[in-house]
Formats: structure tokens, sequence, C-alpha cells
């Protein structure tokens, strides 16, 4: 008799996550019809005329006798579609979890789900799930786009893998978040508000508090006196780690960092008599985002969790 070989652990649990009714449900609903492939191909189109704008402009602008310079308009091009990726994981990625419970409360079937055999980790893990698989797929699809950057020049590979690493781990941290607002509201049209209110606010609106208040107190605390080495040591070492907070902010400093340093990790920089290692904030990003996205997913199931027992 042949044996059955078993799947090994490792591989278990992604199999349990691909097998999961929500998943599923959620993924074909998704993509059966037209209206997911007629998403993706405007989302590429108007993406490929996005840049052939930015590129025009740029070579417009250009003053050189020679047109502009390629790795130039290819650093361009490839700031512009990470600019569209960013707007895409900080916007687009957490409407598709916003609703994903408190519509299923407006259906009237959250009470279904609830009292099949689904667990609350398995039920949160499958709407997170199907709704990343769509995001993923979206700025992914952008890669080949960016790859008119490498034909003009100008872009590092390690620039586009440090690049799409970040907007990956910020696209789950986002899509938690809503997920976790949609199961604290009771309607999609306040889940979507405040999940779209609390995305802004803590990617453009907390830097621009922190640089107003910044400004405001700098004088007051310094007042006319030139800063000791030490104080603008741990300026920098503050800016960074706010900058490591905040998703614009991690891809603009850490691009610098490599590009003006070649500093992948650390490069190390003299303050007076102190010598100091200043981080590129991405590898920091990427573990806050990630214990912050194992807290909003421990938060979503406890909340699932207490609305069950009630």
């Amino acid at each position: 008799m042949t044996e059955i070989t078993q799947p090994k652990p490792r591989f278990r649990r992604l199999r349990a996550l691909l097998q999961n009714p929500i998943t599923v449900k959620e993924l074909r609903s998704l993509m059966r019809g037209r209206r997911a492939f007629v998403v993706l191909s405007v989302y590429l189109a108007l993406m490929s005329g996005f840049i052939a704008l930015i590129y025009l402009a740029y070579a417009q602008s250009s003053s050189g006798p020679y047109g502009p310079d390629p790795r130039q308009a290819g650093k361009v091009v490839f700031s512009a579609v990470l600019g569209v990726q960013v707007f895409l994981v900080i916007f687009i990625g957490p409407a598709f979890t916003a609703g994903a419970i408190s519509g299923e409360k407006e259906r009237q079937t959250y009470d279904l789900l609830r009292t099949t055999l689904l667990t609350a980790k398995n039920f949160v893990a499958g709407k997170l799930f199907s709704a990343l698989s769509y995001v993923f797929l979206l700025i992914l699809a952008a890669i080949p786009l960016q790859s008119i950057a490498f034909l003009l020049g100008g872009v590092a590979p390690i620039e586009l893998l440090l690049s799409q690493l970040i907007l990956l781990v910020a696209a789950v941290v986002f899509a938690l978040y809503g997920l976790f607002v949609s199961s604290r509201m009771r309607t999609t049209l306040s889940a979507s508000v405040v999940t779209f209110a609390g995305s802004l606010f803590f990617t453009i609106g907390l830097p621009v508090l922190i640089l107003i208040f910044g400004s405001l107190l700098g004088p007051l605390m310094f007042g006319s006196s030139t800063l000791s080495s030490l104080a603008e040591m741990m300026l920098a070492y503050i800016a960074l780690f706010l900058a490591a907070t905040n998703l614009p902010a991690t891809l603009i400093v850490s691009d610098v960092f490599l590009l003006q340093e070649d500093a992948l990790f650390f490069y190390k920089e003299s303050f007076g008599s102190y010598n100091a290692y200043l981080f590129s904030p991405w590898w920091l990003f990427l573990i806050l985002y990630t214990l912050l996205a194992l807290l909003l997913y421990w938060l979503t199931v406890r909340r699932i969790r207490k609305i069950a027992d009630k």
C-alpha cells in the first residue's frame, strides 16, 4: 500500500490559509466577472500614461544641449511609479478591508459566519488574505513599468528591492488597520471615514504637526545659542527614528542614504568630538511595522471574540 504523505508543518498553515472558506469566498466574488481585470487594466493604462507625461514634462524642462540626462530621467520615472504605489498602499489597500467586517454586519451575515466552525483567527486571516491578494497584485503589476527606469539608468536593483519590500510590509499594516476599524464600527461608511482619516493623519498630518511644533519649540528650547555636538547627534537619531515611523519619509531618507552615503544599514558621521553611526530607517521601519501588524491582528481577533461572546 502506498503511504499518504502529509504536508510539512511549515506548509500546513499556508495550505490551510489557501483553503480557508472566507478566502475562497472573497476571492471568487472579487475575481469573478470583469471588474477585477478591468480595474487592473485601467490601473496599468493610467500608470503608463502618467509615466509618459512625467517623462515628457522632464524632457521639456531639461536645458541640456543633448536632451535630458537618461539617468536623471530614470530616477524621475522610478519616483513617479513609487509615488503611485505609496498612494495605492495608503488609501486603496484599506478600502478593501474597511468594509470587510462591517459589511457583513450590514448584510446581516456576520452572525451566520460566526456560528460556523471558523475560529476568530481564521476569520480575520481569511478576510485579510483575500484583500491583500488583490492589493499585492496591483503593486507587483507595476514592477515591469519600473523596469523602464533600469533601461534609462540611474536606479540600482537594491533600490527596487527595498522599495517593494517596504511597500509590501506597509500594505499589510494599512490593510490590518482598516480591518481593525471595520471590526469596531457598525457601518461601512463610518469605518471607511475613520480608516481614511487615520491613514491620512498618520502619513501626512502627524509629520506636519511634528515639523510645526519643532519649528516653534526649537527657538524656545535652544534660544540663540548653538547646539552642542551631543545635542546635534541626539536630534539626528530622533529625526531618523521619526522617519522610520512614516512610509514616505522612510522611502526618501533610505534612498538618500543609499545614493549619497552608499550606506545600506549604517554610516559613520562626526559631530564635533563624537562619532556616531547613523542608521538607514528602512530596517527599523520593517521591525516597527511588523510589530504593529501583529498588534493590530491580535486586537482584531480579540474584538471578534468579544463580539462572539456577547
